[in-house]
C-alpha cells in the first residue's frame, strides 16, 4: 500500500507539473496568441515531416528542411508582429519605451513555440541521415512527435488558461492524435 502511494504522489507531482504554469495563467490574448503560435509550428513541421520523401531523409535535405520551416516561420512571425505593431502603435501594450518593449518581447516568447516544434523531429530525421535509425522508422517517429503535439493542444490550452487537467481534455489529446497518427501512418506507407 506505501509503494502504491508513492506511485499516486508521484504522478500526482508530475501532474501538477505539467498542469500548472509557474508564472501563472497567461492574459487571454497572449494564451490565445501562443497557442496559436503552438499549432501552427506543429502544423507545418508535421507537414514537412510526411511530406520528407527517403531519398530526402537518407541525404539530410529532410532534416535541414524540418529546422528551416520551423526556424524561417520563427523569424516571420516575429517580423510580421514588429511590423504590424509598428504600424498600428495604439496596438502596442504600454506608455513608456520599456512598456513597449517588454510588450515586443512577449510577443517574441509567444512565438517560440512555433521555433520549438522542430526540434525534437528534426533531431529524429537527423538520425536516419546519420543511419542511426531506419529512415521509415525516421519518419514515422517524427511524424509520431508532431501528431503528439498536436494531440496535447487541449492540455497546453488548459494550462495556459490556469485550469485543472480533466478526464475529458486528455481524452480529446489521445483521440486527436489517433486521428493524426492514422493519417501520418497512411502517408508514409501509401507513399513508400
Amino acid at each position: 500500500m506505501l509503494a502504491r502511494m508513492s506511485v499516486t504522489s508521484r504522478i500526482t507531482a508530475i501532474y501538477k507539473r505539467l498542469a500548472t504554469r509557474p508564472g501563472g495563467p497567461l492574459p487571454p490574448d497572449r494564451a490565445a496568441a501562443r497557442l496559436a503560435a503552438y499549432i501552427y509550428g506543429n502544423i507545418l513541421v508535421l507537414t514537412a515531416v510526411v511530406a520528407a520523401s527517403p531519398e530526402s531523409i537518407e541525404s539530410g535535405r529532410a532534416f535541414v528542411l524540418v529546422l528551416a520551416t520551423a526556424s524561417t516561420t520563427f523569424v516571420a512571425h516575429v517580423f510580421a508582429e514588429i511590423v504590424a505593431r509598428s504600424s498600428f502603435p495604439e496596438a502596442v501594450h504600454g506608455e513608456t519605451e520599456e512598456e513597449k518593449k517588454q510588450s515586443v518581447l512577449a510577443e517574441v516568447r509567444d512565438a517560440v513555440p512555433i521555433a520549438s516544434s522542430g526540434t525534437v523531429p528534426a533531431i529524429i530525421l537527423a538520425l536516419a541521415w546519420l543511419w542511426i535509425l531506419p529512415t521509415s522508422w525516421a519518419q514515422l517517429i517524427a511524424g509520431g512527435v508532431g501528431v503528439f503535439r498536436i494531440a496535447t493542444l487541449p492540455l497546453v490550452a488548459e494550462r495556459l488558461r490556469g485550469r485543472p487537467l480533466t478526464f475529458r481534455v486528455v481524452v480529446a489529446g489521445f483521440g486527436t492524435a489517433a486521428v493524426a497518427a492514422i493519417i501520418v501512418l497512411i502517408k508514409v506507407y501509401a507513399g513508400h
